[in-house]
């Protein structure tokens, strides 16, 4: 009987760390929704100004950035870039989508 009780507290030390996950996987979702919306402020900025979709300066300033702010958090700096470049490439979709595939500043 104590292997069933051992499974079980096992079990549900299991279930609460994956409703934390859960959590914080909304948090991300709703952090996404909310750079989609300032995306879109973006895409209007640029349009206006017929700018280009791309500004790899910027970008590569951004995992630059992510990397530092990784390792201060104590988080491996390429897992936080790979996230943030998996990120940007698909914000910088929609914007080619909304203001084409000609436009690309490097």
């Amino acid at each position: 009987m104590g292997a069933v009780t051992n499974e079980t507290t096992a079990h549900d030390a299991l279930s609460d760390i994956r409703e934390q996950l859960d959590d914080v996987d909304t948090r991300l979702v709703r952090l996404l929704a909310e750079r989609g919306e300032l995306i879109r402020e973006v895409i209007d900025f640029k349009r206006a100004r017929g700018m280009g979709v791309v500004d790899g300066r910027r970008e590569q300033a951004m995992l630059t950035r992510i990397g530092v702010l990784a390792s201060e958090s104590g988080l491996d700096p390429h897992v936080a870039r790979h996230v943030l470049r998996a990120v940007i490439d698909a914000f910088t979709r929609v914007e080619v989508e909304q203001l084409g595939t000609d436009r690309t500043v490097t």
